[in-house]
């Protein structure tokens, strides 16, 4: 399936807003349903059942060890931010990166593809397989809640699937997009990106994901098929330090 070509008649959709995209774990966190998080003062994380992420109005030692002490032993919190966060004492990173923001200028047109199939509550163990295969980035056992999961089966099995995850304002995010090793090489990445992006536009809201800065094929895909990066951020995960925490 090629990319939309509705970029070249002219049309495109309305861009960022710093207000909900500068910090954008915090915001979505924000407007989330009240069982799909957690908050301690000024500090909220999603509940680790759908995905890691924590956020605060700002990431000050005390701000983060708001938001960090609300994990238990062997638990992660990952933080978004513009700026390297102060970290507290009693917690470790284990993990920092660079990742790119980036937003659909283009519009997206739902494909005709029968294979298409929406995924739901009774997928999740088929879900969880496909991403211990291919590490698509932080996905639990009810992500899936979150929001619009797709897939596309070949041969009674689960090869490709993408959803929606955090959503703050009018973005909504696109996520755990990943393909079965044996099935990479038929652009079933760009029908799920495509469709599901199309989806998203419906209900007039915006595509937006993120991506690391290293995974440079993914960053090329994205490009091609019409976002833009709007914005470098920070990617940092820590843990419980073994002496414990707060």
């Amino acid at each position: 399936m090629e990319p939309s070509n509705a970029g070249a008649a002219g049309a495109s959709v309305e861009i960022e807003s710093d207000e909900y995209l500068s910090n954008v774990v915090w915001a979505s966190l924000s407007e989330a349903r009240p069982d799909h998080v957690e908050r301690n003062k000024d500090g909220a994380r999603y509940r680790p059942e759908f995905a890691p992420f924590g956020a605060a109005q700002d990431y000050s030692e005390e701000s983060v060890a708001q938001i960090a002490s609300m994990l238990q032993p062997a638990q992660r919190l990952a933080l978004f931010t513009m700026g390297k966060p102060e970290i507290p004492p009693g917690y470790d990173v284990v993990r920092e990166a660079t990742a790119y923001q980036m937003i659909a200028e283009e519009k997206f047109v739902k494909s005709s593809d029968a294979r298409i199939v929406r995924l739901g509550t009774n997928d999740v163990p088929e879900m969880l397989r496909l991403v211990k295969l291919t590490a698509p980035g932080p996905f639990n056992t009810r992500t899936n809640e979150l929001g619009y999961f797709i897939g596309v089966r070949e041969e009674g099995q689960l090869v490709a699937m993408a959803g929606e995850r955090m959503t703050a304002g009018k973005y909504v995010e696109v996520s755990a997009v990943c393909t079965h090793p044996n099935w990479r090489g038929k652009r079933l990445g760009r029908l799920m990106m495509e469709h599901l992006s199309a989806t998203i536009q419906q209900r007039d809201r915006v595509p937006f994901l993120h991506v690391f800065e290293t995974n440079t094929s993914a960053v090329r895909l994205y490009r091609e098929l019409g976002f833009r990066v709007a914005r470098t951020l920070l990617l940092t995960a820590m843990v419980r330090s073994p002496a414990g925490g707060i």
